[in-house]
């Protein structure tokens, strides 16, 4: 009988301090009932939305997403060329000269623009002076071509020197095109004329009037 008495008071005091736990409780939350009330609502709108946002399969993603990683598709094969083992020489071109015009060239083009037979005779290689010579074409044939061309009505009224492209021997050739006009008719022409510069600066071969 001692111990069923012990018993009933252990117990009594256990459920004694529970209730006192509960009434505790009970006022606290009389006290605080607006706050928990709106963490209640809090509560209930967040998961609220947590499902619908899952119902609609609706995923937000906080910060930076992460990058997708595309697999390339079997069906496309990327074929890496072959480089040919046939190797194709390279082409090299002799530079052009456009400005660098020889002292020699400059002096027979000006010597055909004055009519002058004596710079255009001194602006040639001995070598071709010969040869001219040998074909009846010395410096006072030049001179009387240059008097004809006059009584024809030709003035040469001005040139431009194209270009020039040195040879691997040292020698180089220059392009030019000389203006004519014909005082007579009122006709203007272009005419080519190309020379044959050696290593010494003095013209080895040319275009000469016929």
């Amino acid at each position: 009988m001692l111990f069923f008495r012990v018993l009933a008071r252990l117990l009594g005091g256990f459920f004694k301090g529970i209730g006192r736990g509960f009434g505790g409780i009970f006022r606290w939350i009389a006290r605080h009932e607006m706050f928990l009330g709106l963490v209640t609502s809090f509560v209930v709108v967040v998961f609220a939305v947590w499902l619908v946002l899952t119902l609609l399969n609706i995923n937000i993603v906080i910060g930076q997403p992460p990058a997708v990683q595309t697999q390339p598709s079997s069906a496309v094969i990327e074929v890496t060329p072959t480089p040919s083992t046939t190797s194709t020489p390279a082409v090299t071109q002799a530079p052009v000269s456009r400005t660098n015009a020889p002292q020699a060239t400059e002096a027979f083009m000006i010597g055909q623009i004055n009519g002058d037979a004596d710079e255009v005779w001194n602006s040639l290689t001995a070598t071709l002076h010969n040869q001219l010579t040998g074909a009846g074409r010395d410096k006072s044939y030049f001179q009387r071509q240059f008097d004809d061309q006059k009584k024809n009505g030709l003035v040469y009224e001005s040139y431009q020197y194209v270009g020039g492209v040195t040879n691997p021997n040292g020698t180089s050739l220059h392009f030019y095109v000389l203006t004519v006009k014909n005082t007579q008719t009122n006709v203007e022409s272009k005419i080519p004329w190309t020379f044959e510069v050696d290593t010494d600066g003095k013209i080895a071969q040319a275009d000469f009037p016929a």
